[in-house]
């Protein structure tokens, strides 16, 4: 029996518990015994994620009086709102979300009050639906049987060690330079972030959900910044002729490693990843292909970021720039341009700067008792994810210097800052970027 054979007989309620165990115990040893239970309840997720999209609103709306008392929430800041908007239906004038996760569950009356769908409908399905849904009858059966295979085989994971990306410098000063590819180290380092985000929310399933936007988040922020600052770190023990023949090699892996012609190889990569300390052989399924994918969605909208931060340095040392004994790596990072490559978010960033009177004609018109403005709009676009969530203080050096605004201490929280955070959000929010 396969394991997709052993999960359509769990599906079908066709065999007991003891069976269950039993057969994992004698189909796997103690190195991949976790990694087939990781199967298992990956199955039961991807399941209940689809099982939420034929549910109907009938039957939300009965489930919600018949377990009234016992319902589930999460708060939603603003924020949060906008990113799974599309995951909220109003059910009988009360909120509800689905198929999200990572949010909060504390009360908060500053934030807003969903009903959490996912666990209150699979409890509902078993005997109560309106409108049965074919091929989902026996998914809280799933679900309990994911729980009591946790507490069964419950022991401590050993977990992949997560590293920032790593090139071996000695391979660029042989006379026949192995290729090194820095968009495949890109691709591993995001693979190692799919599967420990996935093992934790397989391993504590019953307090994170899956959250859509989180690749997105991760990518464009501390991936982002992650590899901003191991780009340069690596030139800094290399001589000219070396940076250049790095920088160049890497801007043309970009070219040709690029997210269209790589997909396939990261659904590979995701699956050695994902098996990894052991050997498994690769097939095609679908629930492991499917968050592969989703992951890589987010990849590709943020590729160009990558490779135009690639492109920067190179055309950086080019100008001369990027000379290791003339300029600091700390120097090179507060650059506007490098910081921000994409020409549409420096257009919209500078027209903001302009249209609340920060600055005229790209120049800084604030008053020495107004600077704090400058703090507000910087953290309202840090908020919305325009710009990189790096540190305030180094940001704040970067636009202060491209507004030719003098910074001659950090800029403090004040009442000002807060009323043009509100001011520049208000205005993101009416003026969207493109």
């Amino acid at each position: 029996m396969k394991v997709k054979e052993l999960i359509d007989s769990i599906l079908k309620n066709e065999m007991s518990f003891f069976e269950i165990v039993q057969y994992i115990e004698t189909n796997s040893t103690d190195s991949s015994r976790d990694l087939l239970l990781n199967e298992i309840h990956s199955a039961f997720k991807m399941k209940s994620l689809d099982f939420m999209f034929e549910v109907k609103d009938e039957d939300i709306k009965d489930a919600i009086n018949q377990f009234g008392h016992n319902l589930e929430y999460l708060y939603l800041s603003d924020e949060d709102k906008l990113k799974v908007q599309h995951f909220i239906k109003e059910i009988d004038n009360k909120l509800t979300i689905f198929n999200v996760g990572g949010f909060s569950k504390v009360a908060d009356p500053k934030k807003l009050k969903v009903i959490y769908l996912n666990n209150l409908m699979i409890e509902y399905h078993d005997g109560f639906f309106q409108h049965e849904i074919k091929g989902f009858e026996n998914l809280s059966h799933f679900k309990s049987i994911c729980e009591s295979l946790k507490e069964h085989f419950e022991k401590p994971k050993e977990k992949i060690k997560v590293q920032p990306i790593q090139i071996d410098y000695a391979n660029y000063q042989n006379d026949e330079p192995k290729d090194i590819f820095i968009v495949e180290e890109l691709e591993k380092r995001l693979a190692i972030e799919a599967v420990e985000y996935k093992r934790k929310l397989d391993d504590e399933w019953e307090k994170y959900t899956f959250d859509p936007m989180y690749f997105d988040n991760f990518i464009s922020g501390d991936l982002y910044n992650e590899f901003l600052k191991s780009l340069y770190e690596r030139i800094k023990p290399l001589n000219d002729f070396e940076i250049n023949k790095y920088l160049t090699l890497s801007v043309n892996q970009f070219k040709t490693h690029t997210p269209e012609k790589r997909a396939e190889a990261f659904k590979r990569l995701y699956h050695d990843t994902y098996w990894f300390p052991n050997y498994m052989e690769y097939k095609e399924e679908t629930y492991l292909s499917k968050y592969a994918l989703h992951v890589w969605k987010h990849y590709a909208n943020h590729f160009e970021v990558f490779k135009e931060a690639t492109i920067n340095a190179l055309n950086d040392f080019k100008s001369g720039i990027t000379s290791t004994t003339k300029t600091t790596v700390k120097e090179l990072k507060k650059d506007f341009s490098t910081l921000i490559p994409q020409t549409n978010k420096q257009d919209y960033i500078l027209q903001l700067l302009e249209d609340l009177s920060i600055t005229l004609n790209g120049t800084s018109i604030l008053t020495p008792r107004k600077k704090g403005a400058l703090r507000g709009v910087i953290e309202a676009l840090r908020e919305k994810m325009i710009i990189p969530n790096i540190g305030l203080s180094t940001l704040c050096n970067v636009f202060a210097d491209k507004i030719n605004l003098e910074l001659k201490s950090e800029l403090d929280a004040s009442t000002t800052s807060e009323k043009y955070k509100k001011e520049a959000l208000q205005y993101i929010k009416n003026n969207p970027i493109h």
